[in-house]
């Protein structure tokens, strides 16, 4: 039967390959990244040079940290979330996939637990700044105003985006910004869920909610991941079989939500953190909506997925905020700091991004 059930899949190629490339030799295993996808790549007794390649890890990862972290190098960051990258991957992809056997092998979680830890305290001071006070922490109203202060903040470079899509983008710039989106369009479900691991119903109810507009309200074609597949063919853009990032941002705003999903010490951050796209996406798919009619007189129809977030987001935005941030914060004050501290990384991660779509168009 067990046989029976993998021959067809593997027939059908249900059976995939995980979303980021694996070295098909011990030799193309040079940077960090590439030697953890080496070493998921099958188990070690079956892989040349896995006992060396493993041994030299604690070094490469040393290396990684003291020049991604202290030194701010951008191609160590971009080795370290290209890393974290792939590690969460392991607990997203196909069960049936070779790599999900080391989901909790303990040099795995090791790398993991090491390249985390270094994350969060290099980026917690730089937030600091923008968190609530006491006194807003303590009124859970006012907290729910700072939410949507910080979301609805604009840095220069913020505008030059968002005015960049509205007037001057062009189809082949649109392009590249939609095969930039791809992996967290294709994810985001898989966030939400994540944010479901909790005992309140009313944060499971609005959670729930999001989650069915995600699904397309049970109509499978309607599935948000479904829009955004149409949109690209009706766009005719190859989806990507991989991230066409090659810069460390967009690896870190991806990342969060699941550094933040899969740790259950982050839960409140991870809502705090999902809450400001609910917020802030509203000003930026209007953009986006805009730059496309500009360019294609029926819009509406081949980027539905847009259209239809468009209609979503400022009902979920309000919900968020009365249903999630609200009566936790009532509950638990400390709690409502954890989220505050969650929206503050979302917003720097959303900032990164901008300086990266402004870096690849050239403004």
């Amino acid at each position: 039967m067990i046989r029976t059930l993998l021959h067809y899949q593997l027939k059908h190629q249900i059976v995939d390959v995980p979303a980021f490339s694996i070295p098909q030799a011990p030799t193309e295993a040079i940077t960090l990244s590439q030697r953890v996808a080496y070493l998921l790549s099958d188990n070690h007794e079956s892989l040349l040079l896995s006992d060396r390649i493993l041994r030299t890890l604690d070094v490469d990862l040393a290396t990684a940290l003291d020049a991604g972290f202290r030194q701010e190098d951008p191609l160590a960051l971009l080795e370290i979330h290209k890393t974290l990258y792939q590690i969460y991957e392991v607990s997203l992809c196909h069960p049936l996939s070779p790599v999900c056997q080391h989901e909790h092998s303990p040099w795995l979680l090791n790398i993991r637990r090491q390249l985390e830890t270094a994350w969060m305290n290099y980026e917690l001071p730089r937030i600091l700044h923008q968190l609530p006070h006491d006194h807003t922490i303590n009124h859970p109203e006012s907290l729910s105003v700072w939410f949507i202060d910080q979301a609805h903040k604009e840095s220069e470079t913020d505008r030059a985006v968002l005015n960049f899509f509205k007037t001057q983008a062009t189809i082949e710039n649109f392009k590249l910004f939609l095969r930039s989106e791809a992996p967290l369009c294709f994810r985001f479900f898989d966030a939400l869920a994540l944010a479901q691991l909790y005992s309140s119903e009313i944060v499971k109810a609005e959670i729930t909610s999001n989650m069915w507009d995600e699904c397309g309200h049970g109509i499978e074609q309607n599935s948000h991941i479904n829009l955004f597949t149409r949109m690209l063919k009706a766009l005719n853009i190859e989806p990507p079989k991989f991230p066409i990032w090659n810069d460390w941002r967009p690896y870190a705003g991806y990342n969060l939500y699941f550094c933040f999903g899969f740790n259950r010490q982050h839960y409140f951050r991870s809502l705090g953190s999902l809450a400001m796209p609910e917020l802030f996406d509203s000003n930026r798919n209007h953009a986006i909506t805009t730059g496309l009619e500009r360019l294609y007189p029926d819009a509406a129809l081949r980027c539905k997925y847009f259209y239809s977030h468009l209609e979503d987001e400022d009902e979920h935005g309000s919900n968020w905020l009365s249903r999630i941030i609200l009566p936790i914060s009532k509950i638990q004050p400390e709690a409502g700091m954890e989220m505050a501290i969650g929206g503050a990384f979302r917003m720097e991660a959303m900032r990164r991004y901008n300086e990266f779509l402004a870096l690849r168009f050239g403004l």
